[in-house]
């Protein structure tokens, strides 16, 4: 019997996807952070946003019947962006996909969505309990959802991790990160409404025309037109955009922590030993 072939296998490296997946599971916080996103996202009553979340979750890429797939000359040269690039479709993992460049980013870590992830969506519910017991404003707690689940969704399609364990810089699209306009050409492919679509857009800026530029660059890659911008500012929309704060002190952490810890999967398993989150500032200089 030739063994050589079972030996060679063990030997092989390991995909980095699959160690990410392994990484992110042992880490405490990031599991937990992930399911309890999982649950969220099963308990949004409407059936159709329901299913379209969570097919995101499972999923989380550029649907391959996008039009910029089939053109992407076109699409570089509607948008202006001669270097736009694309990644391959269906092939995500939220629970394993970082939620920054592992360098010098935030939450550059495997399981580092879902912790990002989870915070913003606490934020916005806190922020939406502000409004509500200062101002009497109820908002869609189904809106806030889905839009903070979905915005840094597409991070892993566009900070995939290498074989030495790094990930980013992150191509940008529209003149901000290229998972935001992913992320909303996702939406579109996916039939998410148009208002849900602005209020996921004002993540990164509450600004009604960098929304709409994103919205149309959005729109090019998903469908090979510009879409009509519903330019309609809304709470909810004001309230995604702060939530998504979190990423200011914990890139300060993040940051604090890779200028001590050791590089690549070694400051992951490091992660793991501790069993703790990165606001450890008594780990900083």
């Amino acid at each position: 019997m030739n063994l050589l072939p079972f030996f060679l296998l063990l030997a092989a490296p390991k995909d980095p996807g699959v160690r990410a997946r392994e990484v992110a599971a042992k880490l405490p916080f990031a599991h937990r952070a992930y399911l309890e996103l999982r649950r969220e996202a099963a308990a949004i009553p409407d059936p159709a946003l329901r299913a379209a979340v969570e097919a995101q979750m499972l999923t989380p890429s550029l649907p391959p019947e996008a039009w910029a797939y089939a053109h992407l000359e076109e699409a570089r040269r509607l948008l202006g962006e001669p270097e736009l690039k694309l990644p391959p479709p269906r092939k995500g993992d939220f629970l394993a996909a970082p939620g920054g460049p592992c360098e010098d980013g935030h939450h550059g870590y495997p399981g580092g969505l879902s912790v990002h992830s989870l915070t913003n969506l606490l934020h916005a519910r806190g922020l939406a309990a502000t409004y509500k017991h200062v101002y009497g404003i109820e908002v869609h707690d189904d809106q806030l959802t889905a839009a903070v689940i979905w915005h840094d969704s597409l991070k892993a399609a566009t900070l995939p991790f290498r074989a030495d364990g790094s990930c980013g810089p992150e191509p940008r699209i529209a003149g901000t990160a290229a998972h935001h306009v992913l992320g909303l050409a996702a939406g579109i492919l996916r039939h998410l409404p148009s208002d849900l679509l602005y209020v996921i857009a004002a993540a990164h800026s509450p600004d009604p025309k960098l929304i709409c530029d994103w919205l149309a660059a959005a729109s090019v890659i998903a469908n090979g037109e510009k879409m009509t911008c519903p330019a309609r500012q809304t709470v909810e929309a004001f309230i995604d955009h702060f939530a998504d704060a979190d990423y200011a002190l914990t890139g300060l952490s993040w940051t604090r922590y890779t200028s001590q810890a050791p590089k690549g999967w070694a400051r992951y398993e490091a992660l793991v030993q501790d069993g703790n989150d990165l606001l450890l500032f008594s780990r900083s200089p």
